[in-house]
């Protein structure tokens, strides 16, 4: 700290900057009982740390880290102002919904896990600047929630990408490049949740807290006890939630802000690309066995005077690629499905809705998908689409 050691019970002023050496670990703990850690080779600042006791939800709190690896355990101050929460890295802004996150960073890449709760991560382009406070949630922004296999999933931006990708694989994952040590402190574990978290049906599935979103999606329910769920369904029902529409289909739930819905058009066409933040398994009905598929290779195309659509992409588990396709029609406010008596080879139901106030074309699409494959075993999931 400003080239001086630190020693156990030292007050870290705001603005200095903190770093490790070779084998140094520093655990700083905030004055709301959260924590920042820094493992070996880090430089970090705790920008801002304003805690409002009188409207909690007013205060403000930034960290960056310039490189190295930090672990971030939300305090009591920061559940309550998650709005007002930042953590920068050269490369990409961090927001949290309750988090205990461990993050790497250097010049060229961000790596992020999380352990509790959920984050928001978005690289740095004109709509989310290093000078803002708060989490970016755009278009290009990524949610990452804990679940039981946290540590294989990584949630990873490179220098120059805006949008993050969340790749299965262990060997990225921050732990492993500098591990913690055993008296690391303890993060919130799933039976010591406070009352801001929501505990799911299966203990180690995500927890969605009331947090009003566009869209909302993922597994209600485990598939053959492999694949978690990702969303407490029994939540959503909070008030915060009561004006969505809702869609379900095998595994796979779908909630939509009414006031996001979209109004169709009376006429021209518009075109979607396949997102990179999708979720699906493929299932075999005799045994109960299940897989992780993925989806490539997608189109989604709308055809708003004939108030109908079309979409098929690639369906790539277990060594094998399946060609799925719908068609189908819309309502005129934005609702895609398919029509048993369209061509296609798999059932579709979701929602077209806008970004932000426009209200002349749709900014994204979502729909819920189920399908029998040639090989005999299911197909159930969600596909993302952007405006191409």
């Amino acid at each position: 700290m400003a080239g001086q050691a630190v020693k156990v019970d030292d007050s870290v002023p705001v603005g200095a900057e903190l770093s490790t050496g070779t084998n140094g670990y520093l655990y700083l703990k905030t004055i709301d009982n959260g924590f920042l850690i820094l493992r070996p080779g880090s430089v970090a600042t705790v920008e801002m740390y304003e805690v409002n006791h009188e409207n909690p939800e007013q205060s403000r709190f930034k960290f960056a880290l310039r490189q190295g690896i930090a672990r971030s355990i939300s305090g009591e101050a920061v559940a309550k102002a998650r709005k007002n929460f930042r953590f920068n890295t050269p490369v990409a802004a961090i927001g949290v919904r309750g988090t205990d996150f461990s993050v790497y960073a250097d010049a060229q890449e961000t790596r992020v896990i999380v352990s509790s709760g959920g984050v928001v991560m978005a690289g740095f382009d004109a709509l989310c600047s290093p000078q803002g406070s708060g989490p970016c949630e755009g278009a290009n922004s990524v949610e990452l929630f804990a679940n039981a296999t946290a540590n294989a999933n990584v949630l990873l931006v490179k220098k120059g990408q805006s949008k993050p990708q969340i790749h299965h694989d262990r060997e990225l994952s921050p732990d492993l490049t500098a591990p913690p040590r055993q008296d690391e402190p303890r993060g919130k574990a799933a039976n010591e949740r406070n009352a801001n978290d929501v505990k799911t049906p299966q203990q180690d599935a995500i927890s969605i807290e009331p947090i009003k979103k566009t869209v909302i999606w993922g597994r209600w329910q485990a598939v053959a006890n492999d694949l978690p769920a990702t969303v407490d369904q029994s939540t959503l029902k909070h008030e915060d939630y009561k004006e969505y529409a809702q869609i379900i289909i095998g595994s796979y739930i779908l909630f939509r802000e009414q006031s996001t819905a979209f109004n169709l058009p009376a006429s021209g066409t518009f075109g979607f690309a396949l997102q990179d933040v999708n979720l699906a398994h493929v299932s075999n009905p005799a045994s109960g066995a299940s897989a992780e598929a993925t989806l490539a290779n997608g189109t989604l195309s709308l055809n708003f005077a004939n108030a109908t659509f079309a979409t098929r992409f690639d369906l790539n588990a277990l060594g094998e690629t399946h060609l799925l396709h719908a068609q189908g029609n819309v309502t005129q406010d934005g609702i895609i499905s398919s029509t048993p008596a369209a061509p296609g080879n798999m059932l579709v139901r979701g929602f077209l809705y806008k970004d932000g106030q426009r209200t002349d074309s749709p900014g994204s699409a979502i729909y819920l998908f189920r399908a029998t494959l040639n090989n005999g075993w299911e197909a159930n999931g969600v596909a993302n689409w952007g405006r191409k």
